[in-house]
């Protein structure tokens, strides 16, 4: 209520205190083992094919022919059975209750092209492990709540919620217990964003009327034509991802959450052990599964996998196709040059896409704490 308005409590409770106005070193992603760990919401055991308002494609949803809900791959069933000894400590351990935050809700973001399908991947498998039959997973984020995941008192308040996208809807934001953001080379997803063609279009933004098929054409030719044209291409893409992350970074902070751990996908190739473990840990696992190294190794074979046969399991996985050094070495060589043309994203590639070198963040803070400061004075009541 307004100052002096505020209703009387009951048993006497004393108003809570404004909010803190945002800080820079509030925003950046905290060590998973730092962070409060998810515990898991009581209630009775849940099945995904009984979160009703769930995306009827996510896996989980429908039970399979063998009757049972299911978010695991052919390829991780196969390689469970495959492995199976190796695997005993480590299943028994996520078993065990208290191990699986059961009623769990994850969100894996992303800007374009950033690896963000295979974080999506691995915390999809660990939830698989740890929830069985009571996860759901799937494109396209949506409230937890909405779903009636994690709320108490509902039959599906112990299903748990592992989920992809590319924004931070409001409900999403705000309500998903854990936020997990993936991040890459600019030049790589810039690069990528060339060769999938999505390059030198004419923008509608700002114009009344649709541009015509011809505009459309003559202005691509032209740029693609024009090493100066094509530069200022690069350095625009460039900023729309830089927009993309701090967007989800100021979407999370404005609910008073934080992004759990913002993973930089070439740690895949150099230590994939690592971000494995540390993305379980922001989920709230326990240390005796995240540290078992039969289930780390399926987690790793998974992604290995997936990078050389992405086109298998699509319904469960969303992964989408891979570029490869010698596409980019034909199509993409002169864009880092393009690119470091422009300071900000020159700083934010020399930072290996950190959000804490995102200019455009930095602003959007500022901004967001100026209008903090003229706003009225409000008792929080």
């Amino acid at each position: 209520g307004l100052a002096g308005g505020c209703p009387p409590r009951r048993g006497g409770a004393k108003p809570l205190p404004p909010p803190p106005p945002p800080q820079l070193q509030t925003l950046w992603p905290a060590a998973p083992q730092d962070a409060p760990r998810p515990t898991p919401v009581p209630g009775a055991d849940c099945v995904g094919s009984m979160v009703h308002a769930a995306p009827g494609e996510w896996c989980g949803k429908k039970k399979g022919a063998d009757g049972q809900s299911s978010c695991l791959s052919q390829y991780e069933l196969n390689y469970m059975e495959e492995h199976a000894s190796e695997l005993e400590k480590g299943l028994a351990a996520i078993a065990v209750p208290g191990c699986f935050p059961h009623g769990v809700s994850v969100a894996t973001m992303g800007y374009f092209r950033t690896g963000s399908t295979l974080l999506y991947n691995v915390a999809r498998l660990w939830a698989a492990l740890g929830a069985g039959q009571g996860l759901v997973s799937g494109f396209g984020c949506r409230d937890p709540v909405a779903l009636g995941i994690g709320l108490e008192g509902t039959s599906t308040a112990r299903c748990s919620l592992v989920c992809k996208d590319h924004e931070a809807k409001s409900g999403v934001a705000g309500r998903s217990t854990v936020m997990l953001m993936s991040r890459r080379d600019p030049y790589e997803s810039v690069c990528s964003r060339k060769l999938m063609d999505i390059w030198c279009r004419l923008r509608q933004k700002g114009r009344k009327t649709q541009a015509s098929k011809e505009e459309k054409a003559e202005l691509h030719a032209k740029c693609i034509a024009d090493p100066a044209l094509e530069a200022v291409e690069a350095q625009t893409q460039c900023k729309e991802l830089m927009e993309m992350q701090a967007n989800i970074y100021v979407q999370r902070q404005a609910k008073g959450q934080t992004i759990a751990y913002d993973v930089l996908l070439s740690d895949y190739e150099t230590s994939p052990k690592e971000p494995v473990r540390e993305i379980a840990k922001a989920m709230g696992v326990c240390p005796e599964a995240y540290n078992d190294p039969g289930l780390i190794n399926l987690v790793v074979s998974m992604g290995q996998h997936l990078h050389a046969k992405p086109d298998q399991d699509m319904g469960i996985t969303q992964m989408h196709d891979v570029h490869t050094d010698k596409q980019r070495n034909a199509k993409c060589l002169a864009l880092p040059e393009m690119m470091r043309g422009d300071p900000q994203c020159a700083e934010w590639m020399a930072a290996n896409a950190s959000a804490a070198a995102n200019s455009i963040l930095r602003g959007l803070l500022a901004k967001q704490s100026d209008k903090e400061k003229q706003a009225p004075s409000i008792a929080f009541c």
